[in-house]
């Protein structure tokens, strides 16, 4: 509730006192078509980061602003909000990014990205986004290198600064995102967020993914903490140890870099996929909102 508080209050800030009746007005023409009232979508394929045993494909997807714009108009309303994510990808790979950027600001209430913050540069720190999420896996440069292999830690710190100083007005939240080798850095993002005047912050637990290369590994989970969501069950593998009715994402469908409707980020390539943007695929989208809220997804089952 804080972080969404704290958001509605940013983005009421930068665009005006008229903005909340835009916002609804949106939400409520998408509750009247029966469609989702937000969409996730991944920029590209590729990555920044650089990550030791992270694989990605040789020749990545690049999702084009014209495809967007396809998916937007096929819908009976446009979305509320639209958030850029990468899936095991970063938006900031994108080389058309600014453009993606574009088409959401002309068609939704609100436009995020969430990033890592490697590679920013002036230009993308200046884009039109009203909210920035900039994850950081760890909260030292020691931990960074135990988690990712790399030593990028002061990289992602000076993509908040970058940010802060284009005083573009978005809110930028940063969020501590525990893995195993960082499972202990919570003190040392406080100290890290205090030092670096960071008022807005999270720490949260990576998603495990059966389908994604070293995300499927237990051993990059941060399963000693209390308050990681997994455990292992009695053969082995990775389950919820606090199980949760409903999904999470039930408000939002997913369009990936290849231009193909998923109903959410983390689903895998065994759920319902829709590839061309018309009229009709909304209407099929309409049926997962119950798989998603039943968790019968075959990820829904890992998704906390």
């Amino acid at each position: 509730m804080r972080r969404a508080v704290y958001t509605f209050a940013g983005v009421l800030r930068q665009r005006g006192p008229l903005w909340p009746a835009g916002l609804a007005l949106r939400a409520a023409r998408c509750m009247l078509g029966g469609i989702p009232r937000g969409l996730v979508v991944e920029p590209c394929e590729a990555c920044t980061g650089g990550c030791r045993g992270c694989v990605t494909p040789p020749r990545p997807a690049i999702l084009e602003p014209k495809t967007l714009e396809a998916w937007i108009a096929a819908r009976k309303a446009p979305p509320a909000t639209i958030h850029f994510a990468g899936r095991h990808s970063d938006p900031l790979a994108s080389p058309l990014l600014a453009e993606l950027v574009a088409v959401a600001r002309a068609h939704a209430s609100m436009v995020s990205v969430s990033t890592i913050g490697l590679d920013m540069d002036g230009a993308t720190a200046r884009l039109p986004v009203d909210r920035w999420i900039v994850s950081l896996p760890a909260a030292t440069r020691e931990t960074w290198r135990a988690v990712k292999g790399t030593d990028r830690f002061g990289e992602a710190v000076e993509a908040v600064r970058m940010i802060s100083a284009s005083r573009s007005g978005a809110v930028i939240e940063v969020v501590l995102t525990k893995w195993a080798g960082s499972a202990g850095d919570g003190p040392a993002f406080a100290e890290l967020a205090a030092r670096e005047g960071w008022r807005n912050t999270t720490i949260v637990h990576t998603l495990h993914d059966p389908s994604g290369s070293a995300y499927s590994d237990p051993a990059v989970l941060a399963l000693g903490e209390p308050d990681c969501p997994y455990g292992l069950d009695a053969s082995g593998r990775v389950a919820l140890t606090r199980p949760r009715a409903g999904c999470p994402q039930a408000g939002y469908l997913c369009i990936d870099a290849r231009g193909t409707l998923r109903p959410c980020p983390f689903s895998g390539a065994d759920v319902p996929l829709i590839p061309e943007p018309s009229r009709g695929a909304w209407r099929e989208a309409r049926g997962w909102r119950a798989a998603k809220s039943s968790r019968s997804f075959p990820n829904c089952r890992i998704c906390p």
